[in-house]
C-alpha cells in the first residue's frame, strides 16, 4: 500500500486515517504514531480520532528515530529514488508503489534488512 499526497494537509490527513480505520473491526483500537508537522495536530483530526477509536502517538521534536518506520524509508530512498528521475509526482508515486510490492513480497531479502540495519530506531 502507498498513498502519496502532493501536499501534506490535514484534510488529506483525516481522509487517510478514515480509510486505515475502514479496515479494521471498530472495536479495535488502532495506535497512529506521528511526527509533528502541524496538520497532525489540528483539532479537526484530533476529535475525529478521539470519536473512533484512533490513538494519535506524537514522536517528540527531533526524535524521528523513535518512529518504528524510519527504518523502511532508507532502502526505499536507496531502491526507489536514489538516481532516478521521476518525470512527475505520479510517477514518482508509481515507482514508490511498485517498490513497496517488491518489498512485501520479498520481506528477508538481504539487500533490504542491510539497509534497514543502518537506520537505528527504538
Amino acid at each position: 500500500m502507498g498513498h502519496g499526497k502532493r501536499r501534506k494537509t490535514w484534510r488529506a490527513l483525516l481522509n487517510f486515517l478514515k480509510y486505515l480505520r475502514s479496515r479494521y473491526p471498530k472495536e479495535e483500537r488502532l495506535y497512529i504514531v506521528l511526527d509533528n508537522l502541524a496538520s497532525h495536530h489540528r483539532r479537526e483530526v484530533k476529535d475525529w480520532a478521539a470519536a473512533n477509536n484512533v490513538e494519535l502517538v506524537y514522536t517528540p521534536t527531533y526524535a524521528s528515530w523513535l518512529n518504528r518506520i524510519e527504518c523502511h524509508f532508507a532502502p526505499l530512498r536507496k531502491f526507489a529514488l536514489s538516481g532516478v528521475y521521476y518525470a512527475d509526482h505520479k510517477e514518482q508515486m508509481s515507482g514508490i508503489r511498485r517498490y513497496i510490492g517488491w518489498r512485501n513480497r520479498h520481506k528477508k531479502d538481504e539487500r533490504i534488512l542491510k539497509e534497514q540495519a543502518k537506520v537505528k530506531v527504538a
